[in-house]
């Protein structure tokens, strides 16, 4: 009786540890079942991408890759392409505009297969055990190959320089703590203003390529314009001392000006003011300056009417000299212009 017991708790034992067993493996080895649809994809590499890989849409498990192969003529005459044999569910749409690409499922270097497919375009479905071409492909990134591009640049820092650096940083910032979290937090607050102001700052940018698509379309004549400018500054700086000569000349005709305008102050005041009543006694004497001006014309034609047929009014100019006033209360007098003829000598 003991041992029936005993070999019915062992049974108990070993079907439930079966069965948590097959659980974990299914769950883990993330199985599947079901009718499946077997398509191929070209790749330019396939580094790192293993039999069993994942194939996700839109990050969900479909399928699984079965086989990675080097196929020789693959895209071509006289080339070899990897290609990457998958299965997917047969409710997985893959069609003629399907793209396949190789992505890091995780840090320490799986990958998976993503499929996309473009639902804007009208494309008809893809025949099963057809082979995506290697247009419709992109490889994961080769860290390898980028790692080795920082090479030279790693190869020109000197280790000792380096350390000092560091050392450097470290000693500034060593019992900085609060004011390295204010920084950061400042920073963190300028990145919010941006992005709060996305539609502002992509306004700015749209306008900014805006004005850099026209100076392109002008870039002759903007090219024109820089050398126009050029020539302009290197005249300027070969003629530098006649220009500086021409600003001292300014300076002193600006301080000759600024003399004769605060010693004539006080009659352009008077004389403003004179002008300010004869405006008022026009303004108020309208209809009568309108009446005389309206007349003058007529008048105009009966004095020349009348001087031109008799001697009347007869007037010739000999000579012409202008007095002005100088800058010391004086007066000056240009030369006296003469006409040589002989009823003036």
């Amino acid at each position: 009786m003991n041992i029936t017991r005993a070999a019915i708790k062992l049974a108990v034992f070993l079907t439930a540890t079966a069965t948590i067993t097959a659980f974990l493996f299914i769950v883990v080895g993330n199985l599947r079942w079901g009718p499946t649809t077997h398509y191929s994809a070209e790749f330019a590499s396939a580094s790192g991408t293993r039999t069993g890989d994942d194939v996700k849409v839109a990050g969900v498990v479909v399928g699984k890759v079965t086989d990675v192969r080097v196929e020789a003529n693959a895209g071509g005459a006289h080339k070899l392409g990897a290609v990457i044999d998958f299965d997917v569910n047969n409710d997985t749409q893959v069609t003629q505009a399907t793209t396949a690409t190789i992505k890091y499922k995780n840090l320490i270097g799986d990958r998976y297969l993503q499929l996309d497919t473009d639902s804007s375009v009208d494309a008809p479905a893809r025949t099963p055990g057809t082979m995506l071409p290697l247009s419709q492909t992109k490889p994961a990134l080769d860290m390898d190959a980028l790692v080795n591009g920082f090479k030279p640049l790693l190869q020109g820092v000197d280790p000792d320089q380096a350390n000092k650096l560091t050392a450097s940083l470290i000693s500034v910032l060593n019992g900085r703590t609060q004011d390295l979290g204010v920084l950061v937090s400042q920073v963190g607050e300028l990145g919010q203003a941006i992005a709060d102001r996305d539609a502002a700052v992509g306004s700015t940018v749209t306008d900014l390529n805006v004005v850099l698509d026209t100076v392109a379309t002008r870039s002759v004549a903007f090219g024109q314009l820089i050398t126009q400018l050029q020539s302009l500054f290197t005249g300027l700086a070969d003629d530098r001392v006649l220009v500086r000569d021409g600003l001292t000349h300014i300076e002193a005709a600006s301080a000759q000006l600024s003399d004769l305008l605060q010693r004539t102050r006080p009659d352009l005041t008077a004389d403003i003011a004179h002008l300010r009543g004869l405006a008022a006694n026009l303004n108020n004497d309208t209809s009568t300056l309108n009446l005389v001006l309206s007349k003058l014309p007529a008048a105009y034609q009966l004095m020349g009417r009348a001087s031109g047929y008799g001697s009347f009014v007869n007037f010739f100019v000999c000579g012409l000299a202008i007095r002005y006033p100088t800058i010391d209360g004086g007066h000056a007098d240009t030369p006296m212009f003469t006409v040589p003829a002989r009823r003036c000598h």
